[in-house]
């Protein structure tokens, strides 16, 4: 779009102002600034202020303004001091009478700034910038300001304005700390500015002094004096020196800003002031300023507005009462903890109070959440207070403030009590998420509690269970059930906490959360399923419960709602209990299978409670009935398996109204195609074998003797064969879904449960068995970068492994690795796959450098070299970071045969150059800033083991391929002298 042309005529400026401040699309308001700006910033932009300042539309005497203020932070330094105060008895001149005149507040104000602008650039010709602004006001013209040494006392010049002209005076004060306020106030340019700024403090008390004396133009002053006050004050806080002369004459105006909270119409302003300076720089106040409002609290006054908060009378002055008294006690709450004088007593009180306000938390109750905070902050001061201080001093406050915490935790219970359906359900998501997010709020509040209450704590909450049991308050039985759980983490071992959980998990309420028609509401179950879940530590230790928990658990699991967080609880239960569990196994396998025979469960559901199965099968201690009760429960997997083949290669046989076809549909009312279900099965059955592999690794910690060789002790035969027929399915059914990557990953998986293993199992399998499967893995495999990570997974493992053994397989991994990697168009084109396979031969070379160094044909060793060198000057940064460490190892590269360390040294001489290169024209431009630090670990280890790397990097840095032109001879030769020395 064409940019408008400049204005030729005072009238066409005018227009362009108006048309403005018009409705117009952004892009005719946009050309239109544009215009505007390059006039403003043009020489004649002085000049067109003044014109445009006595036009009578608000809007161009606004723009005028703005104006000075642009030319001011523009051409400052241009101006004389002559015509510096020229400036300013205009800009004062134009203020005053826009004041008589009765222009509007925006525009005043907008002339306030120029002149605060004025003082930014010019302090040290009006330092006294605020008595000069009042007594030219007074006067009603701008004087000079040598006039002002004539002048009367402030006082006087103060008690004599107009009321508008006393609020214009006010907004100019304002306005002066403010903009000053933006400036740097460690800066040598604008410090003598804030030391100026300062200097004003004893006319800007006489002015708020005057300010806050009642008026009869509706409070608007005193308002207006408010803000200003709040201003100073932060202002005050964020200044570094000079403090003492600002706050000292600050503080004489805290006494009138008190007054305003008796006046409805100031009470919002002055709340917000007094909030705002406790909680930020409660500092300010004196002892006596406290004092007076303490007062204030414990008045008549603050009762009404107390009760206004409780009751959710929020229409005249919303929760600002109750955030300001919140404010108070954030200030004061080391005192009022330790203070038993009932005042104090009583004002605690009412801040526990604030936890019991009238509707429900966050869309009814917007107090709650602040006030939580407040006694977190007041618990961990407890806390705090009781570990440092003489345990006679806190006996004395103790038993007070702790009377408190209970009315603390008693609202906090009724407070986390669920709404009704049909009111939940009208909540928007907002209001859901917040309410949701204060209950997690009081659930960390309990364990900040429980510290100091313990074993009260609990008695509180399983008493309250019981009676809200007694008389069906499922709201209330909810709600302890949820603070109970919080407690999980910080319940001991204790007996006592036993006895008092024995009362929930004995009482008759299990039975009726049985009872699938019974009573209890859906998100009490929810609870309460949790509930066992998180005192899987008790059932361990009360195993009389278990059975009766995990029946429960597992009635849940069919239900749509309660199915996953049922699994969940299953698998977590069985997983620490496993060792209880073990008679128990075969009547687990058959509840699964009738579970699954009536419905099809959600697969997540279905992973859980098969991990939860195997981990009981895993904590079997006679092999043999181990063994047994595996087979019976991967025999269930196994035919998920060939059944998902089976359809694979006979699409016909899909009969969608077979439950064991319908679970590979995704979505209930799907018309999948065979071949999209027959995945769904494969990948379904896949995971509940990797759920299996899960559950079967040992959770206890065994003694590794490295050197034992595994090979001298004779594996079971029927483990043999266990291990022989899951790697037959592993195989059909990636031969049998070969496109997908979803099945590769989820066997890799399967195989990294082994790895980690020190002990033997169905998932342990023969490292040569891994070797062969991984080496047999063509190029066109999908997700080949994940198997590459997995072999490098299994070098790791290979410790444990048949000592002889691990060359042979290691050099029949390593071409295969190679080969992988030579496929490659370009070493970029994969990065998993190119990051991975650097990470497998850098992991073989430190352990086993012989293997790499005798590969067959030795030209893959040379590709290889030439391969990592590319990824090391490349642009992909994991390869990349793979490559830096793989070269940092090879440079340090040792080896205790001599022969063997002649050809590291020999590989050295022929590639030290060729590194060398590839490190300088990195560090040279090629390399991200973020990749120097990985690059600089083989450089350093290239100076330090290789004495003829300065020879190298010499050649390097001087070679025609130096990335940089900006590079000289001597920047180069300084750089080389210091990596090297």
């Amino acid at each position: 779009m064409e940019p408008l042309p400049l204005p030729t005529s005072l009238a066409e400026v005018e227009q362009l102002i108006i048309a403005l401040y018009q409705p117009n699309p952004p892009e005719t308001v946009s050309r239109i600034q544009e215009v505007l700006q390059r006039l403003q910033k043009s020489p004649e932009g002085w000049q067109l202020s003044q014109s445009l300042i006595g036009n009578p539309n608000d809007n161009i005497k606004f723009y005028a303004a703005l104006t000075i203020i642009v030319k001011l932070n523009k051409d400052s330094a241009n101006l004389t001091d002559d015509e510096a105060k020229e400036l300013l008895q205009n800009i004062l001149s134009w203020t005053i009478a826009s004041c008589a005149q009765g222009v509007a507040p925006f525009v005043i104000k907008k002339l306030c700034i120029a002149l605060v602008t004025f003082f930014i650039h010019f302090s040290q010709l009006w330092p006294n910038c605020l008595r000069h602004f009042l007594y030219s006001l007074d006067l009603g013209r701008a004087t000079p300001i040598e006039a002002l040494d004539d002048a009367v006392e402030t006082t006087f010049i103060v008690n004599n304005l107009e009321i508008s002209k006393l609020k214009v005076a006010i907004w100019f004060a304002t306005s002066l700390v403010e903009e000053v306020g933006k400036t740097d106030m460690n800066s040598i340019k604008y410090v003598h500015v804030h030391e100026r700024l300062v200097r004003n403090a004893p006319d800007l008390a006489l002015l708020l002094a005057r300010g806050f004396l009642p008026s009869d133009d509706t409070y608007q002053t005193q308002g207006e004096s408010l803000v200003c006050f709040q201003a100073w004050i932060l202002y005050a806080q964020r200044l570094s020196s000079n403090t003492d002369v600002l706050v000292t004459h600050l503080r004489e105006l805290v006494s009138p800003a008190l007054n305003c909270f008796a006046i409805d119409d100031l009470f919002q302003p002055a709340s917000e002031l007094f909030s705002d300076v406790l909680s930020n720089y409660s500092g300010f106040f004196t002892e006596s300023h406290y004092a007076s409002l303490a007062s204030l609290f414990d008045s008549e006054w603050a009762a009404e507005h107390y009760n206004r908060v409780i009751h959710g009378d929020h229409q005249l002055d919303g929760i600002s009462f109750g955030l300001l008294m919140l404010a108070y006690g954030d200030a004061k709450v080391s005192d009022l903890m330790c203070s038993t004088d009932e005042r104090s007593q009583r004002f605690l009180g009412r801040l526990a109070g604030l936890l019991a306000a009238d509707g429900y938390l966050v869309g009814e109750d917007s107090i709650f959440v602040p006030a939580l905070e407040f006694w977190a902050t007041f618990v961990e001061t407890m806390i705090d207070n009781i570990y440092s201080e003489e345990e006679a001093k806190v006996n004395v406050w103790r038993p007070h403030a702790e009377q408190h915490l209970k009315s603390v935790v008693s609202n906090c219970w009724r407070k986390a009590q669920w709404p009704p359906a049909e009111t939940f359900a009208e909540w928007d998501s907002n209001e859901r998420v917040g309410f949701t997010d204060a209950r997690k709020d009081i659930a960390d509040m309990l364990q900040s509690i429980f510290t100091l209450e313990n074993l009260t704590l609990v008695s509180f909450f399983s008493g309250l269970f019981l009676q809200a049991l007694s008389v069906q308050s499922w709201a209330e039985v909810e709600a302890s059930a949820f603070c109970l759980g919080s407690l999980s983490d910080c319940i001991t071992e204790d007996p006592q906490y036993d006895v008092e959980l024995s009362k929930v998990f004995a009482s008759p309420f299990f039975d009726l959360l049985g009872q699938a028609q019974g009573p209890v509401p859906l998100r009490l179950r929810q609870t309460c399923l949790l509930l066992i879940e998180r005192y899987c530590e008790y059932f361990e230790r009360h195993f009389e419960y278990l059975p009766h928990a995990l029946n429960l658990l597992f009635a849940a699991v069919g239900d749509p709602v309660l199915g996953g967080p049922s699994a969940k609880s299953i698998s977590t239960l069985c997983s620490s209990c496993r060792c209880i569990l073990t008679s128990e196994a075969p009547a687990f396998i058959m509840h699964y299978q009738t579970i699954r025979s009536r419905q099809v469960l959600d697969s997540l559901a279905e992973e859980r409670i098969i991990l939860a199965i195997a981990s009981i099968i895993q904590a079997i201690p006679d092999s043999d009935q181990k063994l047994a009760v595996f087979e019976n429960l991967y025999s269930i997997i196994k035919a998920d398996c060939e059944r998902a083949v089976q359809l694979k290669h006979q699409p016909s046989m899909l009969n969608l109204s077979d439950p064991n076809f319908l679970r590979g549909v995704e979505q209930p009312g799907d018309v999948p195609s065979a071949d999209a279900v027959s995945h769904e099965l494969a990948v379904r059955a896949l995971r509940s074998l990797q759920s299996m592999a899960k559950g079967m690794q040992d959770v206890k910690e065994h003694v590794v003797d490295i050197d034992a060789d595994p090979s001298s002790t004779n594996q079971d035969p029927k483990l043999s064969a266990i291990q022989s027929d899951i790697l037959n399915v592993l195989v059909e059914m990636q031969r049998t879904f070969n496109t997908s990557g979803e099945i590769v990953e989820i066997i890799c998986i399967i195989f990294r449960a082994g790895f980690s293993e020190t002990e033997s199992g169905p998932f342990v399998f023969p490292p040569e068995v891994v070797t062969n499967f991984f080496s047999q893995q063509r190029f066109e495999t999908p997700r080949l970068g994940t198997l590459l990570s997995t072999a490098c997974s299994f070098v790791g493992s290979l410790y444990r492994g048949p000592k002889n053994m691990i060359p042979s397989l290691l050099a029949q991994l390593l071409p295969w690795v190679i080969n992988m990697l030579s496929s490659l168009p370009e070493p970029e084109s994969d990065t998993e796959v190119a990051q991975n396979g650097i990470c497998f031969v850098d992991k073989i070379m430190t352990r086993y450098p012989e293997v790499v160094f005798q590969i067959q044909p030795s030209q893959m060793l040379e590709f290889f070299f030439m391969f990592s060198l590319k990824v090391l000057n490349g642009k992909e940064p994991l390869p990349k970071t793979a490559s830096a460490e793989f070269w940092s190892n090879f440079i340090t590269l040792k080896s205790e045969s001599p022969d063997l360390q002649g050809t590291i040294n020999n590989a050295m001489e022929h590639l030290g150059p060729l590194i060398s290169q590839t490190l300088i024209q990195n560090i040279g431009g090629n390399a991200a800033r973020s990749e120097l630090d990985k690059l600089s670990d083989p450089l350093k280890k290239l100076v330090a083991s290789q004495v003829r790397s300065r020879q190298w990097l010499e050649q390097a840095l001087f070679d025609q391929s130096f990335p940089s032109q900006q590079v000289g001879s001597e920047e180069k030769s300084t750089f080389l002298k210091k990596i090297i020395g």
